[in-house]
């Protein structure tokens, strides 16, 4: 058994709980079942030990129930789905995945379903179509596609390392970890479902940009911390703690208080960074601040989940039937 110490994460923002999370969670449930996603007791039983319904409530906690039943969706789809795509990967059946991620990234960008598409493209599709009634505007649409785009490229170059034995450096990692979270479509999300209308000119000042990226930073790297003893015991290499021991030749220990101050200088950029906006104008500014209070629920919603889901203290992972 590894005898490490988890150190302490600064995150000094306000937790909160969406009030109708048990309602989201049953809801994604019933939507697993009726799709056929989970077909035995075991691995219901392992989907409501991960708490997901948790997670949702944690990093959406304003969403209205119809928005948070479609987020809770999604959330049950990437982690049922991020899991046998890895496999897949790792099996060495990367055209395959090829394949099918660039059938999904169709489907988010308008295409119609079709019977021969497999379960996964199906229920993408079920979410996509749930979101443009929800109104979701067409410009938010395509950047979540191309988000999406940019995680499924991420998850196959994982698949590829860790198929061919390989450890990336930490240059090389910390750049594509961004990808592999799937932290930017989730901000996409946090916009649709809160109505949150920022024009384009704002989402690509160079600010707010940095502000998503030490987001995105704060929470895979937490992942990291987290996962690291899960990892280990099933020989996986992509984790910023394995990486800096690898890259630095540090005991493990060492590794993981390094990657705990990482974690911690990027939500103080983030507080830092938030204070030195300008003004954008009222209108803008007010919706601007209601999008980095949804990036502060998702730091610490993300953290308290840590704390209580099962997810990572099992070698355990929920499989498609």
């Amino acid at each position: 058994m590894l005898n490490i110490k988890f150190p302490a994460l600064y995150c000094p923002f306000d937790s909160g709980i969406n009030p109708d999370a048990d309602a989201a969670g049953q809801h994604s449930l019933e939507w697993a079942r009726f799709w056929n996603l989970v077909t035995d007791e075991s691995a219901l039983q392992r989907l409501q030990a991960i708490k997901f319904s948790s997670l949702v409530a944690r990093t959406y906690p304003n969403a209205p129930l119809p928005a948070l039943e479609i987020i809770s969706d999604y959330f049950l789809w990437l982690f049922i789905f991020d899991d046998q795509f890895e496999k897949a990967g790792i099996n060495g059946k990367i055209e395959r995945l090829e394949a099918e991620h660039a059938r999904l990234v169709e489907i988010l960008n308008g295409a119609e379903l079709k019977e021969v598409d497999t379960l996964a493209a199906l229920t993408l599709g079920d979410i996509r179509d749930r979101l443009h009634q929800l109104g979701a505007m067409p410009d938010l649409m395509v950047r979540f596609a191309q988000n999406m785009e940019n995680y499924l490229q991420g998850v196959r170059w994982e698949a590829v390392n860790l198929y061919q034995g390989v450890m990336p450096d930490l240059a090389t990692y910390r750049k594509i970890r961004a990808f592999t979270s799937g932290i930017y479509a989730y901000c996409d999300l946090l916009q649709i479902v809160d109505r949150i209308a920022l024009p384009p000119e704002i989402i690509e000042d160079g600010r707010v940009k940095r502000l998503e990226l030490t987001t995105n930073n704060v929470m895979a790297w937490s992942n990291d911390i987290f996962s690291v003893k899960k990892e280990i015991a099933e020989g996986k290499t992509h984790n910023l703690v394995l990486v800096l021991q690898h890259e630095y030749h540090i005991p493990l220990q060492e590794a993981l208080d390094r990657a705990a101050e990482m974690h911690d200088v990027q939500v103080r950029t983030f507080i830092e960074l938030s204070a030195q906006l300008p003004s954008f104008g009222a209108e803008i500014d007010a919706h601007l601040q209601r999008y980095l209070s949804g990036l502060r629920s998702w730091m610490r919603g993300h953290l308290d989940w840590y704390m209580e889901t099962g997810r990572y203290h099992s070698k355990e992972s929920t499989p498609l039937s």
